[in-house]
């Protein structure tokens, strides 16, 4: 699968208006909570590339690595944004070469951690643009206040997402497309990739329930649903139906208990 300056070029832009402290498209909302997930991600290379569906899948398997990613502070684990373009475009193009979903899982979450040391690196030369900006309120520059807060820290942050996210496309993507010849599927790199890359998705997801449920039994939701799909062959829009049955029986009976409670303490007081 062969990709022309014009289409990294529109990934390229778009990994920088999805990236964190990025105000243009319609601030952190619209784009690190948007544009930065992999299965918008995945959808966008996807019609930028010709090819939707590859985009879609493999922008889904990447998200459920991510689903339950935290950056606390703006600490940085992983790098989403360029897991969410340099490597879903890079999967995308390894899975049209012939690849499985499963190794671009893996190729996908090795640029994630890579691209930490972008983010660090961006986050240190935007500092300069802090003192910058504390020299400026300190003479009265209203005007170098306005450039130093918000113009200069977006142009580091513009050339340090498009021109690393266009040079390991642009040269990359002839790899990713005959990473197959490079590496057969029954070779050792690539059934170690297929191996990492299908166990980073139940790591996500193991991550995720640890998150969301306070007790250990709560476990057997996930368990419910995973034999409704598993055993039973139930898609994911009926599974969610299901699943937002049993989360308003859920809502109703803890509601009616916190009333039937605060009831009795009323009455008990009154007495």
């Amino acid at each position: 699968m062969e990709v022309n300056i014009i289409q990294v070029l529109l990934i390229s832009v778009l990994s920088y208006l999805g990236a964190l402290s990025v105000p243009w498209f319609l601030g952190i909302s619209g784009g690190w909570y948007t544009l930065s997930r992999p299965l918008v991600s995945g959808f966008l290379i996807g019609l930028i590339l010709g090819d939707v569906s590859t985009g879609i899948i493999v922008g889904v398997a990447v998200q459920v690595v991510y689903i339950a990613l935290v950056t606390p502070g703006g600490q940085m684990p992983q790098d989403l944004n360029a897991a969410a373009y340099i490597g879903v475009t890079l999967g995308v193009i390894s899975v049209k070469g012939g690849a499985t979903v499963a190794s671009a899982v893996a190729i996908a979450t090795a640029v994630g951690a890579v691209g930490t040391i972008f983010f660090n690196f961006m986050m240190l030369v935007n500092s300069y643009w802090n003192h910058k900006a504390i020299a400026c309120i300190e003479k009265g520059d209203l005007k170098g206040l306005k450039f130093n807060h918000l113009i200069g820290p977006q142009i580091t942050n513009f050339l340090l997402r498009v021109i690393p996210t266009f040079i390991v496309i642009y040269f990359g993507a002839a790899i990713a497309a005959n990473i197959i010849n490079l590496f057969p599927v029954t070779s050792f790199t690539m059934r170690t990739l297929t191996a990492l890359g299908g166990m980073l998705p139940a790591v996500g997801v193991a991550i995720l329930l640890r998150q969301v449920t306070k007790k250990d039994f709560e476990l057997i939701y996930f368990l419910f649903g995973f034999i409704l799909i598993a055993a039973l062959k139930i898609n994911m829009i009926s599974l969610a139906i299901v699943g937002a049955f049993f989360a308003v029986l859920n809502f109703k009976y803890t509601t009616q208990t916190v009333v039937v409670a605060e009831n009795a303490s009323d009455e008990e007081e009154e007495l």
